[in-house]
């Protein structure tokens, strides 16, 4: 069926050539104004997709260039979204998703689920099915046609919707793996939903703010963006564009093999470890591509699945800010270890468990009774240590959050500002709305916003049932406030995802809320846990409803399908998650458990969760309070307020000097520990290409740029992911027993994967 929602076509488009050479659209009426930008847009995609443009026409220098540039505001309204086929589709890739999703949590390297390749796989059997089920009588409502952009994309976010792993996998692990207590499913499946649902209904009312603008161009939307209308407006195999795509995707498939079985050698070349694999030093500097093994300097990556696409599609000053962090990692890594900072010789270099004295992995169940932290047993055990350099991570994490929060405010008051007069019902501002995207939206009906205040509710109230039910000892008022202040942090972090395409936080936001949780209830590591999923999962799938948003903008599909097909992607995901947790835990108890894990498999997120919730639930009076070993780390909160100052003084004293106005210093302090945990060989390589596309591409060569640089970023994604879930599956173990490659020189269990001293 067509789309219900479609009304009458765009108010009549004003004919520019008609108009006086005098006449400013300005002094035109709005709808008249936003008329003729979309009709100069159109004409602008229109000589681009010739290649006629002139040398202006494809340069790219801010947000609205990239979204009317790189993406066409063409709108087929009369294409049919809500049919029997998208919703097949949509539900398959959701479960499709969700379980490839779980199976990378439990990864050495943890990996997301890329658009890239679920938009490949919906495509391939999106078009099989139009092409070989009959389309007459009946059947024409299973097969309603040509396979267009509209179905696709709804189709894909329902799928990308479930294609994560939800950070109540996280809390329900580890009670599996460390308190042996299995989480009923019932009250498992309604916790990861009222989780994810609280934070699509914070999603939706910032929309206006962080949608519909321009200036919000969701930088990660603009791969999947991009490869859709290449595959959908190019003309098939015909377009330039469609060959150099399907051509990438293949060799990148075939190619993958080769470093992810074969020849891991390739995930990260060392020369100091092909010199050297028998030092510390030298693993702890230059090695990096086993789980927790260093931080991978002057190492070079060959594997896709490590680099990934960002480095292609985030900004050039969003990447300069998280290179600054990166080299003030190498430094500080090494003075906390090698200084012996908080002991941190007698633990190992990286690593994310809890130790003893003696440099023993903590026993935390001695020190609790009933699991709730128990003073007398911990004084017979004694206290408790972190390695140094995730100490320093905590620290980090801490100083990025709050400079992260002042920086938008200082830097982004504009931006945010329409949020907040939004909800006032007395202010008579009319926020103007320049975007050539939105404009051609106005024709479908927009989700009202007591929809999203319903969703809240409804969500709110299965998180208190499931909170008691659940015996998370988080009672009504203890979540209520932690949900206050994540949506106060789901602004911050929603508007640098939307202006920077910077998100790189869940583990800060984990941490924060395991802090805040320690106060509310002290000694309980169960009830920090919860205080940590109800404050960082919102955030998260805020941003990704947020993202999806933009991208139905892009594409054109009705808000209200957006609604429905997140809403059923949400759902399948959560029960998906769950089912495929509680397997790869059958299976791969011993790996998950182990503190480095296998090349394979590891536990390292459920453990980092875990030991940070004994930390701050049990132990946090122990280990954090003022004259206690980490006192510095709550402390590091207030500390990074002050940081975003100096700049932003400079930059108001020098407007026009790009330095003062880019300097972020949310993102270097946060990327100032980046590498103290999972395989860190893709550093250097990811910098590099990210210099390339984004300068030295972008500015010598924009015709390229803007043609070809977003098709090239979804090419290698998609060929790269689907050789990886090939290769999960089939022979890396992940629903049964592994086929390791034969092992030879450039892949022996001796040594690491680049050849450096195992790490301990």
């Amino acid at each position: 069926m067509k789309d219900e929602d479609a009304k009458a076509p765009v108010s009549g488009v004003v004919d520019v050539e008609k108009l006086g050479s005098d006449t400013s659209i300005d002094k035109l009426p709005q709808d008249a104004t936003d008329d003729i930008r979309l009709q100069k847009a159109n004409e602008l995609a229109d000589r681009i997709a010739a290649g006629e443009g002139s040398d202006a026409d494809y340069k790219v220098e801010n947000a609205h260039d990239v979204a009317v540039k790189v993406l066409s505001t063409r709108d087929d309204y009369e294409l049919p979204v809500v049919t029997f086929r998208m919703l097949f589709l949509g539900l398959g890739f959701s479960a499709f998703g969700s379980v490839l999703a779980q199976l990378y949590y439990f990864k050495p390297q943890t990996l997301n689920v890329s658009q890239g390749f679920l938009i490949i796989m919906i495509y391939f059997v999106g078009k099989a099915w139009e092409k070989i089920i009959p389309s007459w009588g009946l059947l024409r409502y299973i097969n309603p046609g040509p396979f267009n952009i509209k179905e696709h994309a709804a189709a894909l976010i329902m799928a990308y919707t479930a294609s994560g792993s939800a950070t109540a996998i996280q809390v329900i692990s580890v009670q599996d793996l460390y308190y042996n207590n299995e989480v009923n499913p019932g009250i498992a499946i309604f916790t990861l939903l009222a989780s994810q649902l609280v934070g699509y209904a914070f999603a939706g009312l910032l929309q206006e703010a962080l949608v519909y603008p321009s200036i919000a161009y969701w930088p990660t939307t603009i791969v999947p963006a991009n490869m859709f209308q290449a595959l959908h407006f190019d003309g098939g195999l015909g377009s330039k564009r469609t060959r150099m795509f399907w051509g990438l995707f293949a060799a990148v498939f075939c190619w993958e093999i080769i470093p992810q079985w074969i020849f891991p050698l390739l995930t990260g070349v060392t020369i100091f470890c092909l010199i050297d694999h028998s030092h510390h030093p030298i693993r702890n500097l230059f090695g990096g591509s086993n789980n927790n093994e260093g931080m991978g300097l002057f190492a070079v990556c060959f594997d896709w699945n490590l680099i990934g696409s960002a480095c292609l599609y985030n900004p050039l000053w969003t990447q300069l800010n998280e290179n600054i962090g990166i080299f003030f990692t190498y430094i500080l890594m090494s003075a906390v270890y090698y200084g012996n900072v908080w002991q941190g010789k007698r633990f190992p270099f990286m690593s994310q468990a809890l130790f003893d004295a003696d440099g023993g992995e903590y026993n935390q169940s001695a020190v609790l009774t009933n699991n709730v932290f128990d003073p007398v047993k911990f004084a017979e055990v004694g206290p408790a240590f972190f390695s140094a350099t995730n100490v320093l991570n905590l620290i980090t994490s801490n100083l990025a959050m709050s400079a992260t929060a002042v920086h938008v405010f200082l830097f982004y008051w504009d931006e945010i500002k329409p949020f907040f007069q939004s909800f006032n019902p007395w202010s008579k501002t009319n926020v103007i709305i320049h975007d050539e995207h939105y404009t051609a939206m106005k024709r479908y009906k927009r989700i009202p916003r007591w929809w999203w205040g319903a969703l809240l509710a409804v969500a709110y109230g299965m998180a208190q049932a499931t909170d008691y039910t659940g015996h998370s000892h988080f009672t009504w008022w203890q979540l209520t406030v932690i949900l206050i202040i994540s949506l106060f942090f789901t602004t911050v972090y929603c508007t640098t995802s939307a202006l920077l395409g910077f998100k790189e936080f869940n583990g800060q936001l984990n941490g924060f809320y395991q802090m805040i949780g320690s106060y509310m209830v002290p000694g309980d590591p169960i009830a920090n846990m919860y205080a940590a999923l109800y404050g960082g999962q919102p955030t998260v799938q805020g941003i990704k409803l947020l993202g999806d948003l933009k991208l139905g903008q892009y594409i054109k599909i009705p808000p209200r399908v957006n609604f429905l097909v997140q809403i059923l992607g949400c759902i399948v995901g959560a029960i998906l998650n769950y089912v495929m947790a509680l397997s790869v835990i059958r299976e791969q108890r011993e790996a998950l458990l182990s503190i480095s894990g296998t090349r394979l498999w590891s536990g390292q997120n459920a453990q980092s969760y875990n030991f940070n919730a004994i930390a701050w639930g049990a132990l946090g009076r122990e280990m954090f309070s003022p004259g206690k070993t980490y006192y510095i780390v709550p402390i590091a909160l207030a500390i990074g307020l002050v940081l975003p100052i100096p700049g932003y003084i400079l930059h108001r004293m020098y407007p026009e000097n790009s330095l003062f106005a880019n300097l972020n210093t949310g993102i270097i302090v946060q990327y100032s520990s980046d590498l103290s945990i999972g395989v860190n060989t893709q550093v250097n390589t990811s910098m590099a290409l990210g210099i390339l596309s984004q300068w030295w591409v972008r500015r010598r060569h924009p015709r390229w740029f803007t043609k070809y640089n977003y098709i090239v970023a979804g090419a290698l994604d998609g060929g790269t992911q689907v050789i990886s879930f090939i290769l999960n599956l089939a022979v890396f173990g992940a629903v049964g027993e592994a086929h390791l490659f034969p092992e030879w020189w450039g892949n022996t269990s001796k040594y690491s994967s680049d050849r450096c001293l195992l790490p301990a």
